[in-house]
Formats: structure tokens, C-alpha cells, sequence
């Protein structure tokens, strides 16, 4: 069996595929050969392994993203997949494929922002390509047949799918995370160093929040409302924002209030996130949007207790009250629930609970099961 696979990028960089790259090695086997197509890779070629390099002609993501999908649309059409043949494609970039790696899905992301405009604001020009992506999501769903598989990263996402007229059989794949980084050993080492790295105070509590980006959607702005809601109902909280780059942080500073500021620090692009995140004492992430946020899934390995909105994927990871809340989508109602926890002594205490999260070993054992079920389905499909 021969397996095709379409991505933009098929580097450790990728977080749609960082998982899929890891656990290449013991999931090899089960293909004779491998071709990629794709702007960049980093597995090495030979032995059945090939690479269809599609130029990258637009630098800028968006552009790149609609026109990697030209491409390998028109390349698929011209070379049509045989029957021994699996064609894995990431998102909705072919039309037609036996294997549809799911990590966002554009048209639930514009239906939560038409539930919370005032809220979650997204821009004209953020509006634009997921518009674009959405209409593709909609011809990939009416191209959709039986004998195809949908790999999802959280079950909530797939049913939403699956609502919207998907045919095929659906699998929750979720992410994984990596053991050796992110453990309840992290806390225990260096909490202390890096709660004296920030100027913590020993009875301070100090809430987390993490992400590359998109302070919007992943609802900074109702984190800082909410801490700062805390801190003048006399409670001594802060709040540690990791990521960003320092022009993002900047626009983002100048849009709070003096006493907002006070509440926040700024940590911006850090290495070794782990040992920052345990500084903490609960992991603030009240996201407009997620389809099952990585940093939710390390924060509770490193046994941070979760407060999350009940966006996508955070059924599989939270299991209240053991290890966090659900918060609502405002800010007020989200500093209530904190403060419960407080009062009850709740925030602050490690646990173990990791929800439907996977570590490496079991993500490649999952990964492995699901190649066997489309292998075996081409299989029935050839020979009928």
C-alpha cells in the first residue's frame, strides 16, 4: 500500500503534524511507500520515501495557503489516486481524499464569533480567508463519501462536522504531549527558581496564560478583565502571559487600563516554556476558539489546574473539579468561579488528571490503529 499525504508543511514546526512527524518511525512499516507533497519536508528520502516539492510561491501564509491548494488539487486531478493508493490530506486541501486530518475548522470559528461579537472581535482581514476556507470546508463536505475517514482532534469538533452533512466514519485523534517535558517533576523543580525569576510573593497567586498569538480569540483580553476583576475584590492575583512577540504584547498593553497593567506580566517569547508555566497556580485560557488546544493538554501535565471556556476540546481534558473549572464567557462570571476556588482553597492544587490526552507511545499506537482500518477499507473497496 502506497500512501500520499498534502501539507503545506511537513516540518516539526508544523503543529499540525509536529505528533504525525514523531511517530514516523513506528508507523513506517505499514506502507511500501510514502510520497510527500508539500513546500517543505524534513523526512529523510530513500527507501520507498518521496518528495513532491510544490513551490511556495507567496510568501505570506494566506496567499501560499490558497495557492498550495491549487496546486495540489490540479496535481491530484492529473495523477488520480489508485486503488492501492491512501491520499491523507491535512484540513480540506483536496477535494477528495481517503483521510482527512482535521486540527481547525474555519465555519465554526465564524459561527462563535457571530455568538459573541462583542467579545470575540475578528478583524476584516482575518474574516477574509477564513471566509474562503469555510466555502472549501463545504465543498470538501459535499464531496465527501462513505468510505472515508475523518481523524479529529476533539470529539466535539467531529460531531459539529458530522452535523453539517459529513459522510464517512469519524475518529478523535487527539494531540499528544511530550512526557519528558512536560511532567508533575517540572513543578517540583522549578517552581520556587521561577516564581523568584518573576518576583512572585510566596502567597501570590499567579494565573497562566500561553500562546504564540491571537490574543483575541484565545481571550486575553476576558483573562485580564477577569484578574483584574479578582485583585479589586481584594485578592492578591497576577496574571504571567507567555508568547507573543513584542510588537503583538505592545498594541495589545496600550489598549488596558493602568490597573490592568498592574495585573499582568509580560514574559513574551520564552524558551522552555514548561518551566515558566509552573510558576503558576492554575492556567487561565478563556479561548473564543480551539479545536483542542496543545497548551491546555501541558498545562495539565504539569498539574496546573485548568480554567477554560467551553470551547472546542475542552471536554477532553478538563474533568471538573478535579483538575479546574468551567468558566463562562464573561469576564465577571469568570472571576466568580476563580474566586470559589480560592475560597474553597482549591487553586493551586496540583493533580493528575490529563482527561482523553495522549502521550507519545499512545498517540503512535492510535495513529497505527487508524492506518490499519483505512488500509483494510481500501482493501474492501478494491476488491468489491
Amino acid at each position: 500500500m502506497k500512501l500520499i499525504l498534502a501539507d503545506h508543511y511537513l516540518t516539526s514546526k508544523n503543529p499540525s503534524l509536529k505528533a504525525w512527524l514523531q511517530a514516523f518511525d513506528v508507523t513506517r512499516d505499514l506502507f511500501e511507500e510514502i510520497e510527500i507533497w508539500s513546500s517543505q519536508c524534513e523526512i529523510p528520502l530513500g527507501k520507498g520515501i518521496s518528495w513532491v516539492k510544490i513551490p511556495q510561491i507567496f510568501p505570506q501564509w494566506t496567499l501560499h495557503s490558497i495557492d498550495f491548494q491549487r496546486q495540489v488539487t490540479r496535481r491530484l486531478a492529473a495523477h488520480p489516486p489508485k486503488n492501492h493508493e491512501i491520499v491523507l490530506t491535512t484540513g480540506t486541501l483536496l477535494p477528495v481524499a481517503d483521510i482527512r486530518y482535521i486540527h481547525f475548522w474555519n465555519s465554526a470559528l465564524l459561527e462563535e464569533h457571530q455568538q459573541r461579537k462583542s467579545t470575540f472581535p475578528l478583524p476584516f482581514l482575518k474574516q477574509v480567508p477564513a471566509r474562503v476556507t469555510a466555502h472549501r470546508e463545504t465543498h470538501t463536505i459535499q464531496s465527501a463519501r462513505a468510505n472515508d475517514a475523518w481523524w479529529v482532534v476533539s470529539r466535539s469538533l467531529a460531531q459539529k462536522i458530522q452535523s453539517q452533512g459529513a459522510q464517512g466514519s469519524f475518529h478523535v485523534l487527539p494531540n499528544q504531549y511530550d512526557t519528558g517535558r512536560f511532567n508533575r517533576g517540572v513543578r517540583a523543580e522549578w517552581r520556587t527558581p521561577m516564581r523568584s525569576h518573576y518576583g512572585f510573593e510566596e502567597k501570590e497567586f499567579i494565573l497562566a496564560f500561553s500562546s504564540m498569538g491571537h490574543f483575541e480569540r484565545k481571550g486575553l483580553r476576558q483573562a485580564v478583565e477577569a484578574v483584574d476583576l479578582l485583585r479589586k475584590r481584594g485578592h492578591s492575583v497576577r496574571l504571567l502571559v507567555l508568547g507573543g512577540l513584542s510588537k503583538t504584547i505592545e498594541a495589545f498593553r496600550r489598549s488596558l487600563t493602568e490597573d490592568q497593567r498592574r495585573a499582568c506580566v509580560f514574559a513574551g517569547m520564552v524558551d522552555s516554556i514548561e518551566r515558566h508555566l509552573v510558576a503558576a497556580d492554575g492556567f487561565l485560557f478563556p479561548s473564543h476558539f480551539e479545536a483542542f488546544s496543545l497548551a491546555e493538554i501541558e498545562a495539565a501535565a504539569l498539574g496546573l489546574r485548568l480554567y477554560l471556556t467551553p470551547h472546542y476540546g475542552s471536554e477532553m481534558i478538563l474533568r471538573e473539579p478535579e483538575n479546574g473549572r468551567l468558566l463562562p464567557w464573561d469576564s465577571a462570571g469568570m472571576a466568580d468561579v476563580m474566586e470559589r476556588d480560592i475560597h474553597e482553597l482549591l487553586m493551586g492544587q496540583p493533580h493528575h488528571q490529563l482527561g482523553e490526552a495522549l502521550d507519545s507511545e499512545q498517540f503512535a499506537d492510535e495513529l497505527r490503529r487508524l492506518y490499519l482500518l483505512s488500509i483494510e477499507a481500501k482493501k474492501g473497496s478494491r476488491s468489491a
